[in-house]
């Protein structure tokens, strides 16, 4: 898969302009594992005893990994986007390591959670010491990247471009999320989202608003940034449907 560096401004906590690294349309190399937390809270593993192969990663971006003692190799990491460390116990976090810049050993008894970007700031900031979690395994419900859905039919006859799914939102980009990636999208307030189900729009997220916007788990949400926002925009209320 072909990847390329753009230059673009997303906002992330600090207000930062970043590079985007990996533009996938698709991620087809994830363990379809999820990490599980309080509540029902959920997010997707990007890998399972591996280390990230590329050379970047951004605070934009989201990658959360599970490192378990049968991991030998020395574990890689990337400051700069904001890294979150689970040191897990059993089944509990015995202690939480925000804005890492280095890795604790693995635990006999239990493993590591590594979060970076949002997958750290938006996701892994929901859980406190002590709290239960858990690795499970789920069937996929992402088609292959062949017979993926790239275009959102608009009411008007107009086609809007996905520029991926379940990866992070770069700039003027469309990026869709389903039920395989998370509970919500865990995206920053710089972008516009809508979740829809049954192709009716169920819930809008404005730009600027901090809160945030659950995924339907027989449905999926658009999260457009910059000129897409816009494009989204026009959707409220509409009967959307994909191609």
């Amino acid at each position: 898969m072909k990847r390329f560096v753009t230059v673009l401004m997303i906002l992330s906590l600090l207000a930062i302009g970043v590079f985007a690294d990996d533009l996938r349309m698709v991620r087809e190399d994830v363990p379809n594992k999820q990490v599980v937390g309080p509540d029902g809270i959920y997010m997707m593993l990007s890998n399972y005893n591996r280390n990230i192969s590329r050379n970047d990663v951004q605070g934009y971006e989201s990658e959360l990994q599970v490192f378990t003692p049968e991991f030998k190799e020395d574990i890689k990491i990337f400051p700069n986007a904001l890294v979150g460390i689970f040191v897990v116990k059993g089944d509990k976090i015995d202690s939480i390591i925000a804005s890492a810049t280095s890795v604790p050993e693995i635990p006999k008894d239990g493993y590591l959670i590594i979060g970076h970007g949002r997958a750290s700031v938006g996701f892994m900031v929901q859980f406190e010491e002590g709290d239960k979690v858990s690795i499970r395994d789920y069937t996929p419900v992402t088609p292959a990247e062949n017979k993926l859905k790239t275009i959102i039919l608009l009411p008007n006859g107009e086609e809007v471009e996905i520029a991926g799914w379940n990866r992070g939102r770069c700039a003027d980009e469309i990026v869709a999320y389903n039920s395989d990636y998370a509970d919500k999208t865990y995206t920053n307030e710089w972008g516009k989202e809508i979740a829809v189900e049954d192709d009716e729009v169920i819930q809008v997220r404005a730009m600027g608003d901090t809160s945030e916007c659950f995924i339907p788990k027989k449905g999926f949400v658009l999260s457009g940034h910059g000129i897409a926002a816009g494009l989204l925009a026009a959707m409220e209320g509409d009967l959307i449907e994909l191609d």
